[in-house]
C-alpha cells in the first residue's frame, strides 16, 4: 500500500495519505472534487500518436493505396 501526499493540479490543495496503488494513480481532490492522475501514472497508460500536417497526411495516404 503506497500512500502519498498529492497536490491537486486544479486548485493546489494538498491531499494527504492518498492510496495510489488502490486507484492506479488516480486521486480525487478533497476540496474541489477534481479527479486527476499524476503525469508518471498517466504516461504508463497512454501512447504517443504522431501529429501530421496536411502535406504529410496526403503523402502517407497516397503511398498506402
Amino acid at each position: 500500500m503506497r500512500k502519498e501526499n498529492v497536490r491537486c493540479p486544479m486548485c493546489g490543495t494538498m491531499n494527504y495519505d492518498v492510496d495510489l496503488d488502490a486507484t492506479d494513480g488516480w486521486t480525487k481532490c478533497r476540496l474541489c472534487k477534481a479527479v486527476t492522475c499524476s503525469i508518471d501514472e498517466w504516461k504508463k497508460h497512454t501512447v504517443s500518436v504522431p501529429l501530421l500536417n496536411e502535406k504529410q497526411f496526403v503523402a502517407r495516404s497516397m503511398t498506402r493505396k
